[in-house]
């Protein structure tokens, strides 16, 4: 097996209160609370496998993002289309409704102002706008998604030139992080600064550290490795987790 196979990324966001999104997630998005760990909060489904974290940062150590953020969208897809339905039966507030092949989709903002396109589809270009969708009857057994994995993530950068230099060391990241080009002034902040994504958490199976460290150039933490990406966003690279865990410094 080759190694360094990339598993799944996991964006880690920070929000100014957690509580409120922890809500919006658990109750619009229908994902489950995993573990929390002092400021850190790691999201996932039934089986347990964390797929996105949320960092608390209170307004003395973080603020809003001025203009775009650094998170353009988060992807997820559903393995079982018909949990949308289920979803969209607790009516929550949409930005946008879709048809696809495979069954409805939906965008939601979150109170952090993060966008969130939920979908169940082979292919995205099958998804066709929807101005209403038929209201299924809620079961009473519906605690959340079964299975859902973060398809990619759209970032927003200051310059795709440079950032694009940066990823081409990462190719198989290509698929998972989608790059386009915006202006912001907030586009290049330090990771701590502003409520937006800090850090993107990279799942590799196997996981050969040296090789990795060969191509990017960076240092080794333990049995992590990290690295920045030109917006400041921080990659931190591990083994795949057979079970969440919340180890990384914030």
């Amino acid at each position: 097996m080759t190694a360094n196979q990339i598993v799944r990324v996991i964006p880690v966001l920070k929000v100014n209160n957690r509580n409120v999104n922890q809500r919006f997630y658990e109750e619009t998005l229908g994902m489950k609370v995993l573990v929390e760990e002092g400021a850190l909060l790691s999201l996932g489904d039934a089986s347990k496998v964390e797929k996105i974290v949320l960092e608390e940062s209170p307004s003395m150590r973080s603020r809003k993002v001025e203009g775009p953020k650094k998170l353009g969208r988060i992807v997820v897809k559903v393995a079982q289309a018909q949990e949308i339905d289920y979803l969209l039966a607790r009516q929550p507030e949409t930005s946008a409704l879709y048809q696809g092949a495979n069954g409805r989709a939906f965008e939601v903002v979150s109170p952090q102002g993060d966008t969130i396109l939920v979908h169940a589809e082979e292919n995205l270009e099958s998804l066709e706008p929807l101005e209403k969708a038929p209201l299924v009857e809620l079961p009473e057994d519906f605690k959340g998604l079964t299975s859902f994995d973060v398809n990619f993530l759209e970032v927003n950068v200051a310059d795709l030139a440079e950032a694009e230099k940066f990823y081409s060391s990462l190719p198989d990241l290509a698929r998972f992080i989608h790059l386009q080009e915006a202006q912001g002034e907030d586009l290049q902040v330090e990771n701590k600064v502003t409520w937006d994504l800090s850090m993107i958490k990279i799942e590799l199976d196997p996981f050969d550290v040296e090789v990795l460290k060969e191509r990017l150039g960076v240092h080794r933490k333990g049995t992590f490795l990290i690295a920045k990406d030109p917006s400041q966003i921080e990659l931190w690279f591990e083994a795949n987790q057979d079970q969440v865990h919340i180890s990384y410094e914030a």
